[in-house]
């Protein structure tokens, strides 16, 4: 008997492990990053879609080690604030804001941001703002059967 309830008990645990609850903000979101023109950079907008699984957020835009690329991750609270990484590979240097402009830098920035179970908000932290400018964050949820942004 003792033996029949200890497996009873493990198979139930391994079947409940596999069971992960969707997160309320679980889904695919379109993904806007507005960076402000600033001295004689360049402004730019980039459209791509975010996932969220697990109310963990990751989005990429462009290709992973190449220049213009973008990725950025992070765990959405229960009260809908994060504090997002963006890190990627810097674009040609027109769009550059830093004291090297040049093509091809890694550069790493956090987004604060705030998500209701539709739509979100963020903002770079720009620092002393020797290398950051302003970058603006849009999150909206896609419905289930939504087709998927293009770049």
């Amino acid at each position: 008997m003792r033996k029949g309830l200890f497996f009873a008990v493990f198979f139930m645990t391994l079947t409940a492990g596999g069971q992960n609850a969707a997160g309320k903000f679980d889904g695919t979101w379109n993904t806007t990053v507005t960076c402000d023109p600033v001295g004689g950079t360049q402004g730019y907008t980039w459209k791509f879609d975010s996932t969220v699984t697990g109310n963990v957020l990751h989005g990429e835009r462009g290709a992973a080690g190449q220049p213009a690329y973008l990725a950025i991750d992070g765990k959405i609270g229960s009260d809908g604030k994060a504090k997002l990484t963006a890190s990627g590979i810097t674009a040609s240097s027109q769009y550059t804001h830093a004291p090297i402009k040049s093509e091809g830098n890694d550069y790493s920035y956090e987004v604060k941001s705030q998500f209701t179970e539709t739509e979100g908000k963020g903002e770079r932290s720009v620092g002393l703002g020797i290398a950051g400018r302003p970058c603006h964050y849009t999150f909206e949820k896609q419905a289930a059967n939504a087709a998927a942004v293009k770049p």
